[in-house]
């Protein structure tokens, strides 16, 4: 695995455990400041049930499949092109994509951390299980499938890029 691997790896982490951390807080701060401060202004209009709604929303939006159909198609256009600038701008794309699904993993992970805790609801990644499904694909693109990484293939990156355009407008389907 290389050093590049093992780096995001080490982001991928600390982003989930620091958004899982942070919105338990959160929740948590925001439970005690209705129980205890609710006649203070603004702080009784804290909406302790708005981050449930929002989860499914996040997470099973159609955003994180569509963003991956293109990326794969641009990706097989770049390996056409000869271009370290777009090389680079599609390998941070996909390397700060990944750290966003993370961080919505994290917040989702936080927040049936604290149903748990608060109302004995059981843990399931159901909800989560499209932006599990989007971590890994963007995993992957930025990784083991990045462009500067299939640029090494030499001429058989021709025929990847061909392979590359032709799945991007498929994963719509597929996703």
């Amino acid at each position: 695995m290389s050093q590049g691997t093992m780096d995001l790896l080490k982001v991928l982490a600390a982003v989930a455990l620091v958004f899982a951390t942070s919105t338990l807080v959160m929740l948590y701060v925001i439970f005690l400041m209705a129980q205890y401060g609710a006649n203070l202004p603004m702080v009784g209009a804290l909406p302790l049930t708005a981050p449930p709604e929002l989860i499914p929303l996040l997470a099973q939006s159609q955003v994180f499949a569509t963003l991956a159909a293109v990326h794969v198609t641009a990706s097989g256009i770049a390996l056409l092109l000869v271009s370290h600038t777009i090389d680079m701008a599609l390998l941070i794309t996909a390397k700060a994509v990944t750290v966003v699904i993370t961080s919505l993993i994290g917040f989702a992970g936080g927040h049936m951390i604290y149903l748990q805790l608060n109302e004995n609801t059981p843990l399931s990644a159901s909800s989560i299980s499209p932006a599990l499904i989007a971590l890994a694909g963007y995993f992957l693109l930025s990784t083991a499938l990045s462009v500067p990484t299939l640029r090494q293939l030499g001429n058989l990156r021709f025929a990847v890029a061909v392979g590359l355009i032709l799945i991007g407008p498929m994963l719509l389907v597929w996703l």
